[in-house]
């Protein structure tokens, strides 16, 4: 899915509303907050994916694959 679609849906209250009926996990929102975080720290700190993963996996608690999965869904 794309980013961008993703936060159009967030903000106009749709992933939410879905998240109540049962149609969607909380995964989205992690995936999303992890994936905002990681590209908010290349573009601002210029540094390399797989060093923002690094700092992610400790800032979130999850695998490095978690973070790549994340990262992988909204490309």
């Amino acid at each position: 899915m794309n980013i961008q679609r993703t936060n159009q849906l967030f903000e106009d209250g749709t992933l939410a509303e879905m998240y109540k009926a049962g149609f969607v996990s909380t995964t989205i929102f992690r995936y999303r907050e992890i994936y905002l975080w990681v590209d908010a720290q290349i573009k601002t700190r210029q540094i390399s994916t797989n060093q923002a993963a690094m700092e992610a996996e400790v800032k979130f608690a999850v695998s490095r694959g978690t973070i790549y999965t994340a990262l992988k869904k909204f490309k």
